[in-house]
């Protein structure tokens, strides 16, 4: 197992953790520095007041943001990041703000979360766009063959925006984004790329360097490790300026007078990713998030992401077959997430209920309202700080659970 040192560390700074944690694509463990940092910010809001703790803060948010950009794309700054409240409002928010033509076509996969679903389709009612499914392979990657081949309804100069997750939630797949990406930019179609899922396992940055991603939506809690409640959103300096007003307020746009316009005015939106700005947050979340991110940053991004991808690999060859359930993607993923599918007559949430309950085990159950795609399964996600005796613990606690009757 890569960077064992590493494995250990994390689980020192992580040592009142009183589960077997397998459940990082759920929220990552976060550790005891992140706990302390979030405390101490509230306690200087007990004292300085919670804006004079906040401008107190600037120097580390604004580290965190930049830490953020160099994870994502190497055309970005601190400056093109923007906090949000979790990466689904993020999303909203780019896609209310988004230009698309009444009549416009998205490409979009099976795999897409159910939340940026039901955001497209809301858009799609009110302006009347067609959403159209990328070709996939029968795994649900997307089929680059095919999507240069530029045939069918999902041809890209036929589409006004490209959207999917980077690694979808529900099964442990990678899409093949630098790909689609650089096939996007040739051809001149936005991308906006979810990598909730895979910031702090997979190399994002690769798509970005492709300069055909416009965008991007990310969250704190997963493999980052942070806190819950903070997500994040990401523009290219040379794209965010087409980007309309989500939700007009006095952080994100100002009112400009003009006698000859209807109702004597117009909206200006703010400056950059400023648009996008939420003028009440909880602060000394981001705090913890900023903690979170020198962590993975010092640590080395490139040895989080063997280790994860290792201990998922161990994980899929621990697991398949035990009391009959079967892997949900191949062997070889590079995937931190790993899917059980169950026996006949299994409950994964039953299950997952279960583990929690009787064995100390954390897993997350997964049915079939998440995405399009989505069957159901039991999900396992391993992080740096996991072992290979927790994955030993996990497949003996799911024969029991598995094969006896529940109490």
């Amino acid at each position: 197992m890569p960077s064992p040192e590493l494995g250990r560390r994390w689980r020192a700074a992580r040592d009142g953790l009183a589960v077997v944690h397998l459940d990082a694509a759920a929220a990552g463990a976060t550790s005891q520095a992140v706990v302390d940092a979030q405390a101490t910010h509230l306690a200087a809001e007990a004292t300085l007041g919670s804006y004079g703790a906040q401008e107190g803060a600037a120097e580390r948010l604004a580290a965190a943001r930049s830490a953020l950009a160099g994870l994502l794309d190497p055309t970005l700054t601190g400056a093109d990041v923007a906090f949000h409240h979790c990466a689904t409002s993020g999303f909203t928010a780019l896609l209310d703000a988004w230009p698309l033509p009444p009549g416009g076509r998205v490409g979009i996969v099976p795999s897409d979360f159910s939340s940026n679903l039901l955001a497209l389709r809301a858009r799609a009612l009110r302006d009347g766009l067609e959403l159209v499914d990328l070709p996939v392979l029968p795994d649900g990657r997307i089929d680059v063959d095919r999507l240069r081949q530029g045939d069918g309804p999902a041809a890209l100069d036929r589409l006004d925006l490209v959207t999917f997750p980077e690694i979808p939630s529900q099964r442990g797949l990678v899409q093949p984004t630098a790909a689609v990406a650089a096939l996007c930019r040739d051809a001149e179609v936005p991308m906006l790329l979810d990598v909730a899922q895979s910031l702090g396992q997979v190399d994002v940055a690769a798509a970005g360097a492709t300069g055909g991603v416009s965008a991007y939506v990310g969250t704190s809690r997963k493999w980052l490790c942070g806190p819950r409640g903070v997500g994040f959103l990401a523009v290219r300096p040379d794209f965010v300026d087409r980007l309309g007003v989500p939700a007009p307020t006095g952080y994100t746009a100002r009112w400009e007078p003009d006698p000859v316009a209807p109702g004597g005015g117009r909206l200006v939106a703010f400056g950059g990713v400023g648009r996008f700005d939420v003028g009440e947050a909880p602060v000394a979340a981001r705090v913890g998030l900023a903690v979170a991110l020198a962590e993975h940053v010092e640590a080395g991004p490139e040895r989080v992401r063997a280790r994860v991808q290792a201990l998922g690999g161990a994980a899929r060859r621990r697991l398949d077959a035990v009391a009959g359930w079967r892997l949900g993607e191949d062997l070889d993923s590079p995937s931190g997430i790993v899917t059980l599918r169950p026996p006949s007559g299994v409950d994964p949430a039953a299950v997952r209920g279960r583990l929690q309950r009787e064995e100390n085990v954390l897993a997350t159950a997964i049915d079939e309202t998440r995405a399009r795609d989505a069957v159901p399964a039991l999900r396992v996600s391993p992080h740096v700080y996991s072992t290979l005796a927790d994955l030993d613990r996990f497949a003996e606690a799911l024969e029991r659970v598995t094969t006896r009757p529940a109490p």
